[in-house]
């Protein structure tokens, strides 16, 4: 029997539906985490339970799914076994005694809005040019994350390795790849500034002559994807929505 934990707003609504699947609902150790919601759910639950496998499961109150995705045709697949999941990379900063981890993105930016934010960029310690970037800040991001803040800035998306957009700079600026190997060291010349990853409500402070460090973590979020991408899902949440 397969030992899985609930984790959303409304995942209550689906605890007796678990016993007919073959799943028992425990506290502690959890080998599964039902995620009941949407993407923002999700990532609450990778950071609240790293590492644990997570299946995502669109809350019906909010998402139109297809019938491939029921929530009662999932919790059946997950019972039998018959779920694949996806080892998927995340990002990590350090800034001071900080270590923050974001399977979406990590991002740093200006804090007040009638300022740019001034900064310097270095890749493996070479730096990037311009010598300053003046603008809103940068996004960095993995493939899972791309298709958010990412994608809105570059209208690009990754699959493989990671990418910083720098968010309405003075200059046209294309995103900064990066792969495992590298470390990118983005330093504030002029602040204030931000720092936040994913959707978490912690958000650090910058200020002139600060340094964030980002690189690949070796965490790995394991997650079921196909409840999160699934064409005809999207298209029956779109014809709901007009």
């Amino acid at each position: 029997m397969i030992k899985v934990s609930l984790f959303g707003k409304n995942s209550d609504s689906i605890r007796h539906l678990l016993p007919m699947f073959v799943l028992q609902l425990v506290d502690d150790k959890p080998d599964v985490i039902i995620s009941y919601g949407g993407d923002g759910t999700l990532l609450s639950a990778e950071r609240k339970f790293p590492g644990i496998p997570k299946l995502p499961i669109r809350d019906s109150k909010v998402c139109k799914k297809c019938s491939f995705h029921s929530t009662e045709t999932l919790l059946e697949f997950l019972g039998q076994r018959r779920l694949n999941f996806q080892d998927f990379p995340k990002l990590e900063a350090k800034f001071e005694s900080y270590d923050i981890l974001a399977i979406n993105d990590i991002v740093i930016r200006n804090s007040t809005p009638m300022h740019a934010l001034r900064f310097r960029v270095l890749k493996n310690n070479e730096p990037v040019k311009p010598d300053v970037f003046i603008g809103d800040g940068i996004v960095a991001t993995t493939p899972f994350g791309s298709t958010g803040y990412y994608q809105s800035i570059t209208r690009q998306t990754l699959n493989e390795g990671f990418a910083i957009a720098f968010n309405n700079t003075t200059l046209q600026i294309e995103p900064l790849k990066f792969t495992f190997e590298d470390e990118i060291k983005m330093i504030v010349v002029r602040g204030p500034g931000s720092l936040s990853s994913d959707n978490s409500s912690k958000i650090l402070f910058l200020k002139e002559g600060d340094e964030v460090r980002i690189f690949a973590s070796t965490a790995k979020a394991r997650i079921f994807m196909d409840t999160l991408r699934c064409n005809n899902c999207v298209i029956l949440r779109d014809k709901r929505l007009r």
